[in-house]
């Protein structure tokens, strides 16, 4: 017989010492957390859909203390996958939007899922440059420390941590994901969204992160389940979640999924892809001796079966969590502060002849 349990994709990358660990994703500077940080919607962007799709992905690394058997403090990190989004707030339409960080409460907090977050003494993203730094290389690992503002759903099902981010887009090679792309759970219904339906992923690939540049990895595969039931999620809660017949493993948490949208639909025949997100990854199934669906801890090294079935977070719980108070509030306040815009001059009397 063969069990089966769920596998947060958070993986321990590296050999813990006594005192510290040398970050898997290199040195930092500083990471730019804001309240909320306006965005502007880019140009049009002939590049291929699958290249954009890389561009939204970061490499998050939370780094723990821990103490060894001895009690001795050591630092331990962890590795995941975020991605940006940008969030249009129909109570500002003069704004195009708000730029966000989106990744797992189990990336964020590592052993959240077992009731035990690890104290973090810091965070860091890895990001892409458009340009070349002065030793060569394409990427910039920026720092938060260790009180990132990070916000999470009062649901404890829901694998997700938000935090607004300001960065400098004109220095990064990255672009943000538009909500306006989320499947809704009614969209969802309209669409007739199905098992079988194509998906796509983006994220971390834990054997090679990239040396001059961060590399994410795409694959794809195919929505297994849309359970009507709520089922165990990463949390160890029941919860709503995606399955997915696509092979994630650690260091895929937080990877966000597209699902194609194009295709025979009950409103006809749509040829070409039509993207929008499903979701972000957030688990596997592991199969172990009796077929039980149990959430476990975070990999940490250890070789599993890999049932090839990942769990996915809906991206309608992403949109709700952009629309608790707190964030509501801190998009107010941005724009309250925003500078008016001139009033339009008085056109000129006519003249008479």
């Amino acid at each position: 017989m063969k069990k089966l349990k769920m596998i947060c994709l958070l993986p321990l990358l590296c050999i813990a010492i006594a005192a510290s660990a040398q970050s898997p994703v290199g040195n930092s500077g500083a990471l730019p957390t804001t309240a909320a940080s306006v965005a502007t919607v880019p140009a049009a962007n002939p590049e291929p859909i699958v290249t954009q799709f890389k561009k939204t992905v970061v490499f998050v690394e939370a780094d723990c203390i821990v103490a060894d058997d001895t009690g001795a403090r050591k630092i331990v990190p962890y590795l995941g996958t975020g991605f940006l989004v940008m969030y249009h707030d129909d109570r500002f339409p003069a704004v195009q939007g708000f730029n966000y960080l989106v990744t797992n409460h189990h990336v964020a907090s590592p052993g959240i899922e077992d009731g035990t977050p690890c104290q973090v003494q810091d965070y860091k993203i890895r990001l892409n440059l458009k340009n070349a730094a002065a030793d060569g290389s394409y990427s910039e690992v920026i720092s938060a420390g260790a009180n990132v503002p990070w916000v999470y759903p009062t649901d404890p099902a829901v694998d997700l941590a938000m935090v607004p981010i300001a960065l400098d887009m004109s220095k990064y090679s990255l672009l943000a994901f538009p909500s306006s792309l989320f499947l809704t759970s009614e969209e969802a219904k309209q669409n007739r969204v199905v098992e079988g339906d194509s998906v796509l992923f983006t994220g971390l690939f834990v054997q090679f992160i990239g040396q001059v540049k961060s590399e994410p990895i795409v694959r794809e595969g195919k929505i297994a389940m849309i359970p009507d039931e709520k089922m165990p999620t990463t949390l160890h809660v029941l919860g709503n979640v995606y399955l997915v017949d696509a092979h994630v493993f650690g260091g895929n948490s937080g990877s966000p999924m597209l699902v194609n949208l194009s295709g025979q639909r009950d409103n006809g025949l749509m040829a070409g892809y039509n993207y929008h997100l499903l979701g972000l990854i957030s688990g596997y199934v592991q199969e172990t001796s009796d077929f039980k669906l149990q959430p476990v801890a975070s990999y940490a090294g250890t070789v599993v079966a890999n049932s090839g079935v990942a769990t996915v977070v809906p991206a309608q719980q992403i949109l709700d969590l952009f629309n608790v108070e707190v964030l509501r509030a801190n998009r107010q306040k941005v724009f309250e502060a925003m500078p008016a815009a001139p009033a339009p001059k008085p056109s000129a009397a006519p003249t008479q002849q």
